[in-house]
């Protein structure tokens, strides 16, 4: 009996299991970018942490971080940066951990919703997918915990759906809020779902909209989102305001970004460098010979064949009709459909992976469902035909993978993922008493992070030595080029291009000349910061 049990639920601990060893192979390799750590600064209480806080016995509770962006994650890493020294395992390991739990629930929520044959379909598909592995890893969108909270609500949801228990109503809408808290932007998913339930189950619905289940699932919506709502309520709704811009015109490149995300390659160049970045390095270690022999092998692997894959469920759908999954499905449909009308209108949103990845894993609920319910109709050969089809999208989805990991291994992270953070920190960490300003975006988060808040840290600005600029501004500035040492870019490598020479033609437009320290290059020698200080113009240059 317990040997069946195990033959029947191994994929549920096996599957979480490669999605963690295959995010543990890729931690190590990017350097800790700006947006990853943003949680960091509240913690801390470094200046300007949190646009909204409360002071409850002289503690500072951070509540939003952004207009759009709560502070959940830092309640949650709390705990982990008082017990822990700060490093990339501080930061990647507790997503990796989450991402493997969502991994385990989407299977729960897929056998629940058509059997276990979905579930296996589906939790294969999610767990060696790509941009789900490496959006989740480096959380800078932030999304693990948005995919967390999306599929543990719907899993919830359907639980009460089922049974009837309000327990499940009230936390599984208590999910929804927590994931409207920690970003607003779940509110472009939570409208799909909601308009796809009134448009495919509008009698289910109906004959569960009673005074006790619309109450419940307020109070639990509101218990989750109650930092947020509390913030709009007496900062007069800067959420919507800040973020209702829309527009129709950026479809085109919004379905682009969208492909490129579905398909896994939109990530490369932009976390993992290409090899026009040059600096190649020799594999390492048995695990980077063995990803550079399998890329030798195979070549280069730059898309996986989900968007193939994607198109077939959909001219499935229409043979399913007279079946109990087609209402399903078409839920899924619609639901990705409003989702992403929402994100496509919404002005500036949408053109990047962290944002398309929002959607996940609603595409593979339907891949799942729709293949799974195709080879049931298929009794004589559709199980053997879904296991190969399966095995084949998911070996696609390892050589994307692969692809990732060879390019961080043999090129390194690509600019603000570069790990050349790590040398930089411990130069200027040998003198924490010393001033320090940065000239440049993505570096004042990651040393915050590394120095837990005890360097003294000041940002330039994108406006220093401005004409606008008032006297009391420029006295200021001033004072910033006597201050310690100043950190930025080497050219090229600016995240704000001529970053570098707006400052040095703005130092010597009062007298000051740039000198030089040190460079500070990455695991591959490519040169990538600077640490300089400025002079008087007419002083010697320092041996």
């Amino acid at each position: 009996m317990a040997l069946l049990s195990f033959q029947q639920r191994w994929p549920a601990f096996v599957f979480p299991l490669i999605f963690f060893c295959l995010g543990m192979v890729l931690l190590p390799y990017p350097g800790i970018q700006n947006d990853e750590v943003l949680f960091a600064n509240a913690y801390f209480g470094t200046a300007g942490s949190s646009l909204y806080s409360l002071e409850i016995f002289h503690h500072h509770l951070p509540l939003m971080a952004l207009t759009y962006l709560g502070a959940l994650k830092t309640w949650l890493y709390a705990p982990i940066l008082w017990l822990s020294p700060p490093s990339y395992l501080t930061v990647r390991l507790p997503v990796l951990l989450l991402g493997a739990l969502t991994v385990l629930l989407f299977m729960r929520l897929l056998e629940a919703a058509h059997g276990r044959r979905a579930a296996i379909v589906g939790g294969l598909l999610l767990a060696t997918d790509s941009m789900f592995i490496l959006t989740t890893c480096f959380d800078w969108g932030p999304v693990a915990l948005q995919h967390f909270f999306l599929v543990a609500g719907m899993l919830l949801m359907l639980t009460f759906c089922t049974g009837g228990a309000p327990a499940a109503l009230f936390f599984g809408c208590c999910c929804f809020g927590l994931g409207m808290w920690d970003k607003a932007l779940f509110n472009w998913v939570l409208s799909g779902l909601l308009v796809a339930a009134a448009c495919v189950f509008p009698r289910e619905l109906w004959r569960r909209l009673t005074m006790k289940s619309v109450s419940l699932a307020a109070a639990g919506f509101c218990l989750g989102a109650l930092p947020l709502l509390a913030y709009n309520v007496t900062q007069g709704m800067p959420t919507f305001r800040s973020n209702s811009s829309f527009t129709f015109h950026e479809f085109g490149s919004k379905a682009k970004a969208l492909q490129s995300t579905w398909n896994g390659s939109a990530l490369l160049g932009y976390i993992a460098n290409q090899p026009q970045a040059g600096y190649p390095r020799d594999a390492q270690g048995a695990m980077e010979r063995a990803s550079f022999a399998l890329r030798a092998a195979a070549g280069d692997r730059r898309q996986n064949r989900l968007e193939a894959a994607f198109y077939a469920a959909l001219l499935i759908t229409p043979l399913l009709w007279f079946s109990g999954t087609f209402r399903k499905l078409l839920f899924c449909l619609i639901a990705l459909g409003v989702a992403w009308f929402l994100m496509a209108i919404t002005k500036g949103a949408g053109m990047v992976a962290h944002h398309a990845v929002l959607l996940w894993p609603i595409p593979h609920l339907f891949l799942a469902m729709a293949f799974a319910e195709a080879s049931l109709r298929w009794r004589k050969i559709g199980a053997w035909l879904l296991a190969v089809g399966l095995l084949y999208l998911a070996a696609e989805n390892l050589l994307v993978t692969n692809q990732y990991i060879y390019q961080l291994a043999r090129y390194g992270g690509a600019r603000s993922w570069t790990d050349a953070i790590y040398p930089l920190s411990a130069e200027v960490g040998r003198d924490t008493a010393q001033d320090v300003v940065v000239d440049d975006w993505g570096i004042v988060d990651p040393l915050v992070l590394l120095h837990r808040g005890q360097l003294k840290l000041v940002f330039a600005g994108n406006d220093f030595f401005s004409p606008e600029s008032s006297d009391q501004k420029k006295d200021w500035e001033r004072g910033l080029l006597l201050s310690g040492l100043w950190l930025g870019h080497t050219d090229g490598f600016e995240e704000f291009p001529g970053t570098n020479q707006r400052i040095s033609k703005g130092a010597a437009s009062v007298g000051f000349r740039k000198e030089l320290v040190k460079v500070v290059s990455d695991r591959n020698g490519r040169p990538t910061f600077e640490i300089f200080r400025f002079v008087p113009a007419t002083s010697a240059t320092r041996p």
